[in-house]
């Protein structure tokens, strides 16, 4: 299928969704919030809701990939921001990335007592689901509020697949279930891995629920120049093949939709890794900023919704 008969495609799919009526909702507006991959960076989307919160502005729909799919998911659960801001910093550690799987690494290397195959990965996932059922108890992604999806990918076929029922738990893990660090997980016979191989920033998820003002956040850093290591040279090819095709479906959600999509872009000038609790102070003062430069396009596309 060729990148013509792929957007024609979309274009169906949306005008589908659209054909019940106006461009636009009247009176309020549906209000979209989309929150891209990023790992513990993405606890920058804090001041975002924050700023939701203080000015009263009601979330319709809320689209979560990876990092993005844990704020959504906490988001939906009713977390405040210090609360979210407690339970992930004093959950994620150096540790739950040392559970090393060293029969999947024989596997790869082939040796004979080894083993590799759908269900494997370079990291046990024992401890990191067991965060994630501790936030999320037995909490289904149905029961959320705003309604929340996470983007996530079929494993055995690379279709982009949105999760919008389940265990949050589970929903949470397989939107980021970064392979080979970490092994797919098995939701109903389909196994699934981070949706940012597919999409992660998932925009053309609210686009396609039709929501009029659209506030997606971005978040990025500056690639190691020189990356030494396995882990160092995966994020950076696996970074770089997800912020092009993170441009091109940005691009296309503008083209296509009917009113006003707010891009939050931020933008950390150092490389910071998922258990580099450190940074928090850091992370959190950069979303700050990024979300103080857009409150008043945020507000202002808002309000002018209203009057139209």
């Amino acid at each position: 299928m060729t990148l013509v008969s792929v957007q024609n495609k979309i274009h169906s799919m949306v005008n589908l969704n659209n054909s019940s009526g106006d461009k636009i909702s009247e009176g309020k507006p549906k209000i979209g919030v989309v929150i891209g991959g990023g790992g513990l960076k993405c606890l920058a989307a804090i001041s975002l809701f924050e700023l939701l919160s203080d000015a009263k502005i009601n979330v319709d729909l809320v689209v979560g990939c990876s990092g993005g799919g844990i704020m959504a998911a906490v988001y939906g659960a009713g977390y405040n921001s210090a609360q979210m801001q407690d339970a992930i910093t004093k959950s994620v550690s150096k540790k739950l990335f040392r559970n090393i799987n060293f029969r999947s690494v024989a596997g790869i290397a082939r040796l004979p007592f080894g083993r590799f195959d759908k269900s494997s990965g370079i990291l046990k996932s024992d401890s990191i689901r067991r965060v994630y059922h501790q936030l999320f108890g037995n909490l289904k992604l149905e029961d959320l509020r705003p309604e929340t999806i996470l983007q996530t990918t079929d494993f055995q076929t690379g279709e982009s697949v949105i999760l919008h029922k389940g265990l949050v738990a589970d929903a949470v893990y397989a939107s980021g279930a970064l392979f080979p660090i970490l092994p797919p997980i098995c939701i109903d016979g389909r196994w699934f891995v981070d949706g940012a191989f597919n999409s992660n920033v998932p925009v053309m998820e609210a686009v396609k629920h039709n929501m009029d003002i659209i506030i997606v956040m971005i978040f990025e850093e500056k690639f190691a120049a020189d990356p030494h290591g396995f882990p160092e040279c995966y994020f950076t090819i696996h970074k770089t093949m997800t912020r092009a095709l993170d441009r091109s479906q940005i691009s296309l959600a503008v083209d296509l939709h009917s009113y006003e999509i707010v891009i939050i872009n931020v933008f950390f000038n150092k490389y910071i890794q998922i258990w580099d609790v450190d940074e928090v102070p850091l992370i959190l003062e950069t979303g700050k900023k990024a979300v103080d430069q857009k409150k008043e396009e945020i507000l202002s596309v808002i309000r002018e919704f209203s009057k139209s």
